[in-house]
């Protein structure tokens, strides 16, 4: 998605303090109504019953540390030259809220769970899956589904007059940001929803838990059902795509060049993981690296070919190969390169320091 598409929804950004009051409003209302609505959400580790009260469409603000749309707000960044933490220190700017409003639109309209036909569709919105929202007003859950219906309703206030106002779940008590993160993985990384972040969204956000939230693989691992051992993996995935983007491609942070080559990716980085030896690891991307920038889209024929080089048997021969090609001198080993006293049995030319030398060049194993 280019940031720019039609978009009909004009954004009213209200003061955190105001949404408080009209939520609170809200809620005390909500307990003295004998018919008053409640659904359970996994909070803190429990299931609390959370009040559902019908807000305006106009009162939720997008939570902008949104593991789903990172991708896309990192490739914003990128091509406009913004700082890093653009979108994440600026939760309650009217700019970033209406940029995450875009990216969102464009999500509910995906093909794998296309909400915003689904939505247009049924006009309806059921009271038993609400949007989740913390006490300020922040779409803990449910951002894409409010974007649809925002634009649907501005599209055409009369056909679409019952999204007005949408269900919405509050979470009373104070939540903090790892907490936030815990209700998002349990709501959508471990499937309880219909989609799942797309793989490069995930990976990155495993990144930014661990980065930003300073959590331990142990932590991310309970948090997001996985195993540590997984996490790793994936920890180490996104150092080498960003390895990859930065110096073969020279486009950092573009992740939407490499966002069709999933089975490269996971493929590579499951066969370097299993490998016992850091240089055997460093030359199984070194492959993935080479084959990420020569594929064409899918290109099935590049996949077979990293699945070829990247086979124990083949591995040196092919990092000596391109060594050869790129007259590296060779270094010998030395014992800052002996990682896990398992490197003396590598040749000379086949070691951490000339791998290190390595430029990712088009077509160098075509020659």
């Amino acid at each position: 998605m280019s940031i720019g598409d039609t978009i009909f929804y004009k954004l009213k950004l209200s003061d955190p303090e105001s949404r408080k009051a009209i939520i609170k409003k809200h809620i005390k209302e909500h307990q003295s109504n004998t018919k008053r609505h409640e659904e359970p959400f996994f909070i803190k580790q429990r299931f609390v019953q959370c009040p559902v009260v019908k807000l305006s469409i106009d009162l939720p603000v997008y939570h902008m540390n949104n593991g789903r749309t990172r991708r896309r707000q990192r490739n914003y960044i990128a091509q406009n030259s913004k700082k890093d933490k653009f979108f994440s220190d600026n939760q309650e700017n009217k700019l970033q809220q209406e940029l995450q409003h875009e990216i969102l639109f464009d999500l509910s309209q995906e093909s794998t769970a296309n909400i915003y036909k689904e939505l247009k569709t049924s006009r309806n919105f059921r009271e038993d899956a609400p949007i989740l929202l913390d006490n300020t007003g922040m779409v803990v859950n449910g951002n894409r589904r409010l974007s649809a219906v925002r634009e649907l309703y501005t599209s055409d206030p009369k056909k679409f007059h019952m999204f007005k106002n949408i269900p919405c779940a509050i979470i009373q008590e104070i939540i903090h940001p790892k907490d936030v993160k815990d209700i998002e993985n349990f709501l959508q990384v471990k499937k309880e929803n219909k989609a799942e972040y797309d793989w490069i969204s995930l990976a990155l956000e495993i990144k930014d838990e661990k980065d930003r939230l300073k959590l331990s693989n142990k932590e991310i691992a309970q948090s997001m059902g996985m195993s540590e051992n997984e996490i790793q993996r994936q920890l180490d995935m996104i150092e080498q795509i960003e390895i990859c983007l930065e110096e073969d491609w020279k486009k950092p942070k573009d992740y939407e060049l490499l966002i069709n080559q999933k089975q490269l990716w996971l493929n590579t980085s499951d066969r370097a993981k299993k490998k016992k030896s850091p240089i055997d690891s460093k030359a199984v991307y070194i492959t993935g690296r080479w084959c990420s920038i020569n594929a064409k889209d899918t290109d099935e024929r590049i996949y077979t070919k990293a699945g070829v080089l990247q086979k124990p048997t083949n591995l040196k021969s092919a990092m000596e190969w391109i060594m050869n090609r790129q007259h590296i001198k060779p270094v010998k080993n030395k014992s800052k390169d002996n990682i896990l006293g398992e490197l003396e049995d590598k040749e000379e030319l086949y070691n951490l320091t000339n791998l290190n030398k390595i430029k990712i060049k088009k077509n160098q194993l075509d020659d």
